[in-house]
């Protein structure tokens, strides 16, 4: 992270009384990376700016309101794109976020949360396994930290996938499906060009529709096309007889 460019300078103090995050915490922020550096003034004192602010709120917003786990919050930060939106946009990504936080808080109400390890146990998954899952981005948190919903499918996702035959005894593990994360990235990166450059203003009610509507038909339409691609490969070279060694054209390779 580089240092923020602002006119705006705090004190510590001051940053910890409007952010209610306490000055330890700022100081824990800084040593882990969530944090850009602020400017120093002197051996021991420093001015923050704007962007910390922002930064420290957003932090104790994915804590609080999502019960995400630091290492989580800063795997999120890290992926996020450094863009300018206009304010209606800025507007649209505000309703969309009290939306899911309330699919969230509906969710959660009913739902049992469990830690890593406690999961894991269930799940029959072996510590290799949950330290393949964080290292392709589908875990995050430490082992004695609540999961949040995503995590607990994915986990379970996983183990589906193993024991339907995909597992060690044939030589594949969770590090094999490291291509999701890299595909789920280039997606978003497209939807979020295509919402910065397209939609400049929403209506209240084009807001909630894109949330639950237009981006799980784009998660459909994902799927169909793959689901696509599969059949015409198990069609062309899953037919017995058809020519392993022949390309679609019919000329010999």
């Amino acid at each position: 992270m580089t240092t923020p460019r602002t006119s705006a300078a705090y004190r510590i103090a001051e940053v910890a009384r409007r952010t209610g995050v306490s000055k330890q915490s700022i100081h824990f922020y800084l040593r882990e990376g969530l944090l850009p550096p602020p400017v120093k003034t002197a051996r021991n004192a420093a001015l923050y700016g704007d962007e910390h602010l922002h930064r420290l709120r957003l932090i104790r917003s994915l804590r609080e309101e999502h019960l995400l786990p630091l290492k989580a919050i800063k795997s999120l930060l890290a992926d996020q794109p450094q863009l300018q939106f206009s304010a209606n946009q800025l507007a649209t990504l505000q309703a969309l976020r009290r939306l899911k936080l309330n699919e969230i808080r509906q969710q959660r109400s009913g739902d049992k949360l469990r830690t890593p390890r406690g999961l894991a146990r269930e799940l029959r998954l072996a510590a290799t396994e949950l330290q393949e899952l964080r290292d392709i981005g589908l875990l995050t948190a430490a082992d004695d930290e609540v999961l949040d919903l995503d995590e607990a499918e994915c986990l379970r996702l996983w183990a589906l996938v193993r024991d339907s035959g995909l597992n060690a005894e044939k030589g594949f593990s969770p590090r094999d499906i490291r291509y999701i994360d890299e595909a789920a990235k280039l997606l978003f990166e497209r939807e979020v060009a295509l919402f910065k450059d397209r939609l400049h203003e929403l209506r209240p009610n084009e807001v909630n529709s894109l949330l639950y509507t237009v981006i799980p038909a784009v998660h459909r339409l994902v799927a169909i096309r793959h689901e696509r691609m599969i059949a015409a490969l198990l069609e062309v070279y899953g037919t017995s007889g058809v020519a392993h060694h022949t390309n679609p054209r019919g000329s010999n390779t």
